[in-house]
């Protein structure tokens, strides 16, 4: 029994080890089928795929990892892969791998592989462990991925974007650094326009230091309120309907209270929701450019003005030269009358005064228009104009009436004047009496003298005379036209307008200028200015001439009169008959050379200027040809003396001319003070 139960055991573990065997066979035949398997998979694939154990030894690597590395079969294994690595990629493998391994983390990571060609390509590595019933890790599986475009394009992406930053930001900065540097002035504004940003010009514009003084307020704490009033409803029409401004005008205020005319353009930037979340603006200084707009109106303004003027002075001209020998004939006339007059017809008598006075006045008319014409011969000299107006003051006291009461400023170390005195004369005694109609008679007229340095007329110093009154004043509209030919504010017949114009065309002639200054209820104050004499010559005092008829011996003189105007001509030789002397008379130039062919007794030669064929200034000429020691008088209503005529003429009398002056006229051009000499005695007028 006992041999036949341990037969029974016997086979019984012969059964069990068969069992056995056959279990290991069918399980060596299923992992022999699961590795053909994995290696089918694992060849069958794009990626390189191997495999280690627990401690990371490489056992297995699949065919595309020969096929892409080049190497045998086996010479990878264990560490040897390592050397696959790119050098700087080596140490950076092998930690992380390590860290793997202890930890159990999964294993990923890019790195460069040797390739087959010698080159290195980008791979990403992964593996993940594979653990037991118990948690151990009995395996690590891998694969590499070839992601060498990928990372070049990567690479390439990522440089390019790193390029596109550094541009933008460059840009950014350019952009940023153009709008502070910019010569325009440029600001910003947030939609509540507050300034968010200046430019450094519209700080140096603006007169400020630094941002901190601006950033953070209102934009119109810069704008002046009549700017503001003026054009910010079309500013905020335009800029919030078209989000555009352009070329607005402003008065901008600068930080030291200055103002400053420019043009604001600007345009909005629209958010997303749909408002305004910034206005970008710039700022052009226009000041200068107005100045010289204004400063080029007032060129034109004075060019029309002097064209106007000459147009006036030819025609004046004319019409004086016509006028004054009306007034020549009118006159002579009149004084032959009035010696002819029998003794004790008063009425008469007064009757030839008024006319004789009423030629006067209009000679003076005459003169005034040449005046303002400019046309007017001028004896400027260096003149006292403290003096003179002493000398005035008489003069001007009875003239303005006891209602006037008048004040002198006068400055101590006031220089002389470079004018003509007795037209000086004139025009204060013009420029008060206006002071006087402007106050109507009643009032406070202050005389101011002193120098002042003018740039309006080219630098240099200026005698001013400024004569104030405290009348009504004038608006800017009268202001403009007051000086301007025939225009009064007078009533009819209490003016001519030609006052103004006269001490305007004086002062310009002269070298020097007139200036009102007035407004509503604050008077007016009309301002002189005289060029200083540069070289102070007292003016001689003009000597009192005896009549010519007592200083002359009783022979008498012989007078030849010239002048194509028969009314004119026979009244001069009716006032030189009256005078005692021998007169010849020719209505010509030619007439008047026969005459002095034939005549070696003439004495003396009176001759009209305008004449036709022959001037005067030409007879002269043509008469010291043959007489350079015959004196000759120039008498005429107006004329400009020609360059050079001068030294032909030993006088020159204005028409109409009293017999008074006439007589002055000869005891200046002939020798000893109007007698008779000898023509080898005579010397040139």
């Amino acid at each position: 029994m006992r041999a036949a139960r341990s037969a029974l055991k016997a086979r019984h573990r012969q059964y069990e080890v068969r069992a056995r065997m056959l279990e290991l066979q069918a399980r060596e035949a299923d992992l022999r089928d699961s590795e053909q398997k994995f290696l089918a998979i694992a060849n069958s694939v794009d990626q390189m795929i191997w495999t280690t154990r627990p401690d990371g030894f490489h056992d297995y690597y699949n065919d595309r990892w020969y096929e892409f590395t080049g190497v045998p079969a086996g010479s990878t294994d264990g560490e040897g892969w390592n050397g696959m690595f790119h050098p700087d990629d080596q140490e950076r493998a092998w930690s992380v791998w390590r860290h793997c391994l202890e930890t159990g983390e999964t294993y990923q990571i890019e790195y460069r592989l040797r390739h087959r060609t010698g080159q290195y390509r980008w791979v990403l590595g992964r593996a993940q462990p594979v653990r037991d019933d118990d948690g151990r890790i009995i395996r690590w599986y891998g694969s590499c991925t070839d992601i060498h475009e990928q990372v070049l394009a990567r690479e390439s992406l990522a440089e390019s974007r790193e390029h596109l930053e550094t541009a933008v930001r460059d840009r950014t900065a350019e952009l940023a650094d153009l709008y502070t540097k910019t010569p325009v002035a440029l600001h910003s504004l947030d939609a509540s326009e507050r300034l968010v940003s200046v430019s450094d010009r519209w700080l140096a514009f603006m007169g400020y230091d630094s941002r901190d003084e601006v950033i953070g307020r209102k934009i119109l704490d810069f704008i002046s309120a009549e700017s503001l009033a003026a054009h910010d409803s079309q500013y905020r029409q335009s800029l919030f309907e078209s989000g555009v401004v352009e070329d607005l005008p402003y008065v901008c205020i600068k930080k030291n209270g200055e103002l400053a005319d420019v043009l604001i353009s600007a345009r909005t930037t629209i958010a997303p929701d749909g408002t305004v979340s910034r206005i970008m603006a710039s700022i052009v200084d226009v000041t200068e450019r107005k100045r010289a707009e204004a400063a080029r109106d007032m060129a034109e303004s004075a060019l029309r003005q002097s064209q106007k003027l000459e147009t006036i002075g030819q025609l004046t001209g004319g019409v004086a030269h016509d006028f004054n020998n009306l007034l020549m004939a009118i006159r002579s006339s009149l004084e032959l009358m009035e010696r002819r007059l029998p003794a004790g017809d008063d009425r008469l008598a007064k009757l030839l005064e008024n006319a004789i006075l009423a030629t006067d006045r209009g000679a003076g008319l005459t003169q005034r228009m040449l005046a303002f014409a400019r046309k007017q011969e001028l004896d400027a000299q260096a003149v006292n104009v403290e003096a003179l107006l002493e000398g005035t003051r008489d003069l001007l006291e009875r003239s303005l009436g006891p209602q006037v009461e008048i004040s002198y400023a006068i400055s101590p170390d006031t220089t002389e004047a470079h004018v003509d005195a007795n037209q000086l004369e004139l025009a204060l005694l013009n420029l008060c009496v206006n002071g006087r109609d402007a106050m109507d008679g009643n009032g406070r007229l202050i005389i101011a003298l002193d120098n002042v340095e003018s740039g309006e007329l080219g630098s240099g110093t200026y005698v001013r005379i400024a004569i104030t009154d405290t009348g009504t004043g004038m608006d800017a509209a009268t202001l403009a036209q007051a000086m301007e030919p025939f225009f009064t504010t007078k009533g009819v017949g209490k003016g001519t307008g030609l006052g103004l114009s006269m001490v305007y065309g004086f002062a310009s002639q002269s070298g020097g200028t007139l200036r009102l200054l007035s407004e509503p209820g604050k008077g007016t104050t009309a301002e002189l200015l005289l060029p200083v004499a540069k070289d102070a010559v007292q003016r001689r005092p003009v000597e009192s001439v005896e009549s010519p008829v007592s200083a002359l011996r009783t022979e008498k003189a012989t007078i030849l009169a010239v002048d194509d105007d028969v009314l004119v001509l026979m009244g001069t030789v009716g006032l030189l008959e009256d005078m005692g002397y021998e007169v010849l008379k020719a209505n010509s130039g030619k007439k008047a050379l026969e005459i002095l062919a034939t005549r070696a007794d003439i004495d003396l030669v009176i001759t009209d200027h305008a004449m036709p064929k022959m001037t005067g200034v030409q007879l002269a000429e043509l008469i010291h040809d043959g007489r350079p020691d015959l004196p000759i008088i120039l008498a005429t209503g107006y004329a400009e003396m020609p360059e050079g005529g001068e030294r032909h003429i030993s006088v020159r009398l204005e028409k109409p001319f009293p017999e008074k002056r006439l007589s002055q006229a000869i005891a200046q051009a002939l020798p000893s003070g109007g007698s008779i000499v000898s023509s080898s005695d005579r010397k040139t007028g």
